[in-house]
């Protein structure tokens, strides 16, 4: 019993120390959410906020091989004893799940139980320091995991969320998109990726995917379309070599394009 009382007030210590809050989220996989949550987080920071990014995606976590963190150990607040996220910048820190296996093959085969327990330890278990925002990548879907999330952080300032054009990335992200409603989170907006693909050589735009509903979509559920984003090579080598495509390539369209909808995202939670 002491020691579920011990946990409960480091949780709401961290928890204290946390001002803004933000939710990534995907109808389904491979739509490019990982890549929004690292840009997200990183755009925070470099618009000189505090930010924390947590990777709440337990099976197939990502955000080591996204921010360069693997292998990195986790360093040691010594007047706790806690271990703490892992500093990126001077204001960014991270912590995913991913550093804590023995190697990048590992697989966590795990019920929703103690998938649950571990989103809790994350902030039982860690020393976070204070923050502006914490960024937080959820796997796809409305599963254990986003659900836990939203209920250890209790008041979440809002989600964003990301989706491709194909209709049924459609179907899926509007699943997200109710989950967002039936757990009161406001719905921060939609980010639409791989929308097109520009040729290098004419700067014609080239619809990949076939699907037009975002229209329909964020008209009928009143939500805003933070960025279109178009396909480029240069987000899959950014995020090989585990380097932020907002910052690496800020001055092309499409970071750009995401440090707008980083500016909307603050003005909208700090004007509440």
């Amino acid at each position: 019993m002491e020691d579920n009382k011990v946990k409960e007030e480091q949780l709401q210590k961290n928890l204290s120390r946390i001002k803004h809050r933000i939710v990534v989220m995907s109808g389904k996989g491979g739509v490019g959410k990982s890549f929004v949550a690292v840009n997200l987080a990183y755009g925070l920071a470099m618009q000189g906020k505090k930010v924390g990014l947590l990777d709440a995606d337990i099976h197939g976590p990502s955000l080591a091989k996204l921010m360069h963190i693997e292998g990195v150990q986790f360093p040691f607040n010594e007047a706790t004893g806690l271990p703490s996220p892992i500093k990126v910048l001077s204001n960014l820190c991270v912590l995913t799940v991913a550093t804590m296996l023995q190697n990048e093959d590992s697989a966590l085969i795990w019920r929703g139980p103690m998938k649950m327990a571990l989103i809790k330890q994350f902030f039982t278990d860690f020393e976070w320091e204070e923050l502006d925002y914490l960024v937080v990548d959820c796997p796809p879907g409305t599963g254990d995991e986003p659900l836990s999330v939203i209920q250890t952080l209790g008041a979440v300032d809002g989600t964003v969320m990301v989706t491709t054009p194909q209709d049924v990335a459609m179907i899926d992200v509007k699943k997200s998109i109710t989950f967002s409603e039936k757990m009161n989170v406001p719905i921060l907006g939609i980010i639409e990726n791989m929308k097109y693909f520009v040729c290098p050589n004419c700067g014609e735009q080239t619809a990949i995917f076939a699907g037009n509903k975002i229209e329909e979509l964020i008209v009928e559920k009143g939500i805003d379309l933070l960025a279109e984003l178009a396909l480029d090579p240069n987000i899959g080598t950014a995020s090989d070599q585990g380097k932020a495509y907002i910052y690496k390539y800020n001055k092309l369209p499409n970071a750009q394009k995401l440090m707008e909808a980083v500016t909307t995202v603050i003005a909208k939670i700090e004007a509440l």
